[in-house]
């Protein structure tokens, strides 16, 4: 986004008070740092210094560009018709039984055998917001990779990305019930190490980030605090910290989430389950 955006439909007051909280945000952060932090925040990019209220003027910007980062990252998503792991282990699982929604749709009958059901295609964001665990997980995640300077973040269908310099270098994917972190490390670097994790550099959707950590405890966060600093040390990226945020939504059921559109059901034909004959 452009620095000399026109700023002038927000309230003065709005970016004062903004301006206010960043002020002692950075000046806690400084003193915990030992040396000024000025300039080395995410939003400092979009920064003019000569302005009233820059800092906040800045992570005004910097929200806004994330916003449509997210948008046109959700739309390339659907294009590449990229899927969730765990919804393409369903999709695996089932593929033997089910007749495609193209059939159903062109089908006058439902075939013998066969039976129609409704499904649901849940994004990434609905099953953070159905599950407390993972959003506990989720928000120390995050912010431990947002606290790595020049990192963004985009939500799309099947996960978070997150990138630096236009490369993908780390993301949270829900498998199951349970959260994945993958990272742009060599699985191979690794195999002699205590760390537990999965190579999956085969999967054309992982090429990028072949090393997956699945978090199911303390432990495995740790490991992957650390496999992640290990990353972010290579790529000489300075961890700077960042303002705490809180990633934890309020429960939705699957109707609401329906009416959001981030749980989509569809209609597809399978097998009829064989009746246990006595």
């Amino acid at each position: 986004m452009e620095k000399d955006k026109n700023l002038s439909a927000i309230p003065a007051e709005e970016f004062a008070a903004c301006q206010k909280a960043l002020d002692i945000d950075k000046w806690l952060a400084s003193e915990r740092a030992h040396r000024d932090l000025c300039g080395t925040f995410p939003w400092c990019a979009y920064c003019v210094k000569a302005e009233a209220y820059p800092c906040a003027k800045a992570k005004f910007r910097q929200e806004m560009e994330r916003a449509l980062d997210e948008i046109s990252d959700e739309l390339i998503t659907e294009q590449e018709g990229e899927t969730p792991e765990s919804s393409q282990e369903v999709v695996d699982e089932i593929a033997a039984e089910e007749i495609s929604e193209c059939a159903l749709a062109a089908a006058k009958e439902i075939p013998d055998g066969y039976e129609e059901v409704t499904r649901y295609r849940r994004s990434f964001k609905s099953r953070i917001i159905q599950s407390a665990p993972l959003q506990d997980q989720y928000t120390e995640l995050k912010n431990t990779l947002l606290g790595y300077a020049g990192v963004k973040t985009r939500i799309c269908q099947s996960g978070e990305h997150f990138r630096v310099g236009g490369k993908r270098v780390a993301k949270l994917v829900v498998t199951g019930k349970k959260l994945s972190l993958f990272l742009a490390l060599s699985p191979e670097e690794f195999e002699s190490t205590n760390y537990r994790f999965e190579d999956v550099g085969e999967k054309k959707s992982h090429r990028e980030t072949p090393m997956r950590v699945k978090i199911t405890g303390k432990r495995a966060m740790k490991q992957a605090k650390e496999l992640l600093g290990i990353l972010m040390d290579r790529l000489g990226l300075a961890q700077v910290g960042c303002i705490y945020s809180d990633f934890h939504y309020p429960y939705r059921t699957d109707e609401e989430l329906i009416r959001k559109g981030l749980i989509k059901p569809y209609k597809t034909l399978v097998k009829k389950k064989a009746e246990n004959k006595k």
